[in-house]
């Protein structure tokens, strides 16, 4: 996978955001290829209390054996683009999981690899026909589904005058 393929002009499914970040943050092979990948935070781990498990984080391990990892959770990136601030991380790199196919699921669903149970309010998301909206990234369909509730507001009323 080279920038080339991530660049918001080849699918609108793409963040411009993570293209701008790959662009002037992300490091590249000699071939091209794009060294940094995703990971989620494993749970249970010291990492998951802190940020969350499950967490997509945007980096790369040190070399085999080490335990450090550089990298940026993946929402700052969508969100802040360039401004999102990569940090090394000592120990990190196993209290991380490897998210296999990340990048070919993206290229396939754009931004819909991030939250493939579509979440996330990301702008300019869905075309509405009625009560179906459709994923304008990678076609999924939903059905608006409205579930009464019951709500009571508590609130206190004055029966008798102020006693002093």
């Amino acid at each position: 996978m080279t920038l080339k393929q991530l660049a918001p002009s080849v699918s609108s499914s793409f963040s411009p955001n993570l293209h701008r970040w790959m662009r002037k943050k992300a490091h590249f092979y000699t071939d091209g290829g794009v060294l940094q990948t995703v990971y989620r935070v494993k749970p249970d781990t010291v990492l998951a209390s802190e940020i969350g498990a499950g967490t997509l984080m945007i980096g790369y391990p040190d070399s085999p054996g080490e335990s450090g990892f550089s990298g940026v959770r993946l929402m700052s990136v969508l969100c802040l683009g360039v401004e999102a601030r990569s940090f090394y991380h000592i120990g990190m790199a196993s209290m991380l999981d490897e998210v296999e196919g990340f990048w070919g699921n993206y290229l396939t669903v754009g931004r819909c690899a991030i939250d493939p149970t579509h979440k996330e309010g990301f702008a300019d998301r869905y075309s509405m026909d009625g009560d179906t909206r459709t994923c304008l990234w990678c076609g999924a369909k939903h059905e608006r589904v409205m579930t009464p509730r019951t709500v009571f507001d508590e609130s206190w009323n004055s029966i008798v005058g102020i006693v002093s």
